[in-house]
């Protein structure tokens, strides 16, 4: 088994981590290209990035994190974005600590500051998934009968000012934050599948849709695919990698600063 630790700041790892984890930070997946600050890294850097922290086709992997209310990235979401990266480029066997390092270590589990000898692998990053939708498939079926899509911002972003240079949310999107899935006091933690699927069909958000998470910048709706597409077992879920950072940049797209959809 492999063991990522993608905790909000190498120094974390530095200062404790699960045995025989190795590190490897989120934003590692994703380049500047074509103008957009936070594209996907191509497949063959991700094949070298995942081989040299010792990724195999065949050997399970399991991802964590931890939280950290002061750190840009410690709000729970790079176990969830760096699963998703994983199956994205077709690793077969993908898992999350539920719960994280918070609970690793509330748990009073083992702790290390060794580094373990990671051993460089030849994993092949597969371009072939299905998983994202690029903006013009997006652009197309985002209204289509049977389709519904999630900005899973928080509120107060859905429905006014932010970083992005439009306010509110692409229209139509129903507004599911990502932390609803999670528990307040450990945002790395699963609420019980029942709550969760109450959650989502509470918005009309059923199994029988084709459904389609975005967020700002992709990485939170990422972490809310892998809930809905392996916690739920929805069968149809996608994720609109560009969200609306590539929405924004698009200058006759429409926004709509409100409650409503």
């Amino acid at each position: 088994m492999t063991i990522i630790d993608c905790q909000p700041n190498v120094h974390n790892y530095i200062r404790a981590h699960i045995p025989g984890a190795v590190y490897l930070a989120e934003e590692s997946l994703r380049i500047s290209r074509e103008g957009f600050p936070h594209r996907w890294i191509d497949a063959e850097l991700a094949s070298l990035f995942f081989s040299k922290v010792g990724v195999k086709e065949d050997v399970p992997v399991v991802v964590y994190t931890s939280t950290n209310p002061t750190a840009p990235t410690g709000d729970g979401v790079p176990q969830g974005m760096i699963a998703y990266s994983l199956i994205r480029y077709g690793h077969p066997e993908v898992m999350i600590l539920d719960g994280g390092f918070d609970r690793w270590v509330s748990d009073n589990r083992p702790l290390s500051t060794q580094y373990p000898k990671s051993k460089v692998e030849d994993f092949q990053a597969s371009t072939s998934s299905e998983l994202p939708i690029d903006y013009e498939e997006f652009l197309r079926v985002k209204d289509a009968e049977g389709v519904v899509h999630i900005d899973s911002r928080q509120r107060e972003q859905y429905v006014g000012e932010s970083a992005w240079p439009k306010r509110g949310h692409i229209p139509g999107a129903i507004n599911i934050p990502w932390s609803e899935a999670f528990r307040p006091d450990n945002l790395c933690q699963l609420r019980t599948r029942e709550e969760v699927l109450d959650t989502f069909i509470s918005k009309g958000v059923t199994e029988d849709k084709e459904v389609i998470c975005h967020c700002g910048s992709g990485r939170k709706a990422a972490a809310q695919l892998c809930v809905l597409r392996w916690y739920l077992g929805y069968p149809h879920v996608r994720l609109f990698e560009g969200s609306f950072t590539e929405w924004c940049a698009h200058g006759d797209n429409a926004t709509k600063p409100s409650d409503a959809p």
